[in-house]
């Protein structure tokens, strides 16, 4: 059988069902379903995720497959899932249980692993929390977008790219990044800095705890470090 699930994320929080009933009742997973006979599997996951949670979404693209056997105490199959996770978005509603949902819930990512989950939503968890290596040129951005959203009091710096994913960055951050980029810039000599991520005891009011300070570093181990880790990009140029 074929099996969708949508995967929504807001602010480092994840949607995910206390699920109702079998399969994996009791657990925690991402809201989705069967295919039904006929029907597109981008509209089963709209149709899903709106049964489950009441949001209506725009089901943006496939990101993962996966597959879930279910074994009987004869170890007869009972369930055979062939699972499509679609990177997904909400256009409207409001969040609420439907009929398959016991409870329905943002949860932080990182604190969503010490749930109770289903097995393939806790390896889709362990791989959108891998690591990843991302360069961006021009040719790789549809639009930029800078301004402070409605309702937030801080500027945010939209990266729109061309092939759908949508990077965010605070004003903090820019900030942060901005200078360290025109100290590097307009200084005669200097080559490299760094800025390490800290959390500030104390901090102006206003400010989040979360800063980025430059470290004591000396310049040649940046470079050396930076050359490192952009090794991979080289590779591709190659």
């Amino acid at each position: 059988m074929v099996g969708v699930g949508g995967i929504l994320i807001q602010d480092n929080k994840i949607l995910l069902v206390k699920r109702k009933n079998e399969p994996g009742k009791g657990l925690w997973a991402i809201p989705g379903g069967l295919v039904e006979p006929g029907e597109a599997i981008k509209d089963a996951v709209k149709r899903e995720i709106r049964e489950e949670t009441n949001l209506v979404v725009d089901a943006l693209r496939p990101i993962n497959a996966d597959e879930v056997i279910v074994r009987d105490k004869e170890e007869r199959i009972k369930y055979h899932y062939v699972l499509v996770d679609f990177l997904c978005k909400v256009i409207e509603g409001s969040l609420k249980p439907g009929d398959d949902a016991k409870e329905v819930r943002w949860i932080d990512i990182k604190r969503a692993k010490e749930l109770n989950l289903t097995d393939s939503t806790r390896k889709l968890l362990d791989k959108i929390m891998e690591g990843f290596f991302l360069v961006i040129r021009n040719r790789d951005v549809k639009k930029v977008l800078m301004g402070v959203p409605r309702d937030h009091e801080h500027m945010r710096v939209v990266f729109e790219l061309i092939d759908g994913s949508i990077i965010v960055f605070h004003e903090a951050t820019m900030e942060n990044v901005s200078r360290g980029v025109v100290e590097v810039e307009m200084h005669p000599t200097r080559k490299a800095i760094s800025l390490v991520g800290i959390e500030l005891d104390e901090r102006e009011k206003g400010y989040s705890r979360y800063q980025l300070i430059e470290e004591d570093k000396g310049e040649s181990e940046i470079v050396e470090e930076l050359t490192n880790l952009l090794r991979m990009e080289s590779e591709e140029k190659s």
